[in-house]
């Protein structure tokens, strides 16, 4: 897989470097720092002090831009593939998807450095804009992650079997996983008499067949070398995801991205979205 790092010198980033070790080789693997250089005024300085202050920050900022750089290719694991370092100048999320696109990256990989839901909601953060607009998959490393031993893999319809199919395909990692794939039959969205009033044997039989989906999900992986249970619980899905993931003490969480659209996106944001709030482990968006 061609795969872009994207480092910013948070600690957050270079667990996402770390975390490389998870993945097969890259080919290639491009590493970037984006320097969001500030526009400064001072105009009680005069035109050209205020010119060579602006100059003197924007050296000063590359150069730590390049010691990111450096700092994280000699992280990196051993046997990690071709490598291209780029320092880059822009909005960081933008130039993070512009690059991607340019690179024809088939992963993102950078750390999350979380605002919390509502300020992220209202504010974003870099991880959630990418997550967000990026048109090919996405790593968001959490915490620090070495292997990928245990994985859980959310599905919301039997549709999920070719896309999640075809990223396995790929080899992505360095050591085949074992897998759950998991099925949230969201009976308790919204809680409420409605969920009361729903037949158990109406529940049984949807939770039957949400297992026979993970199972096709499952027979689906198996065809390139991976081992896979099934499971299908009832919950709100980003909440039973997470649950069922600490539950399983997995290492990673893959899905694809479900999201809504217009104003309840604002309010609701997607489960996707909502797993990487509510999941301690990291998460690998699919597209």
């Amino acid at each position: 897989m061609k795969v872009l790092l994207a480092v910013d010198g948070s600690d957050q980033s270079f667990d996402a470097v770390r975390a490389m070790g998870c993945l097969a080789p890259a080919q290639p693997l491009t590493v970037i720092h984006v320097v969001n250089l500030p526009h400064l005024t001072y105009p009680t300085l005069g035109p050209n002090l205020d010119k060579d202050l602006a100059l003197t920050v924007e050296q000063a900022m590359k150069e730590e831009g390049e010691r990111f750089l450096d700092r994280a290719v000699s992280l990196l694991p051993p046997h990690h593939g071709m490598t291209i370092k780029k320092l880059v100048e822009g909005i960081p999320w933008e130039t993070i998807l512009q690059e991607a696109e340019l690179c024809g990256a088939d992963i993102i990989v950078m750390g999350d450095r979380g605002l919390g839901q509502i300020k992220e909601q209202i504010f974003g953060s870099v991880s959630h804009r990418v997550m967000t607009h990026a048109s090919c998959s996405v790593f968001i490393v959490k915490e620090p992650i070495r292997y990928t031993k245990k994985i859980v893999v959310p599905i919301g319809g039997p549709e999920d079997a070719q896309a999640i199919g075809d990223f396995f395909s790929k080899k992505p990692f360095r050591e085949a996983p074992e897998i759950t794939v998991l099925h949230v039959v969201p009976f308790s969205e919204p809680a409420g008499p409605v969920g009361a009033m729903i037949p158990e044997s109406f529940r049984k039989e949807m939770l039957e067949h949400g297992k026979e989906m993970a199972n096709e999900v499952v027979r689906t992986i198996e065809k390139y070398g991976y081992t896979g249970k099934s499971l299908a619980v009832v919950g709100a899905p980003s909440v039973a995801i997470a649950q069922e993931a600490a539950a399983n003490q997995a290492d990673l969480i893959l899905m694809r991205s479900y999201a809504r659209s217009g104003p309840s996106r604002f309010f609701l944001g997607s489960v996707s979205h909502g797993v990487v709030h509510h999941s301690h482990c990291s998460v690998i968006i699919i597209r």
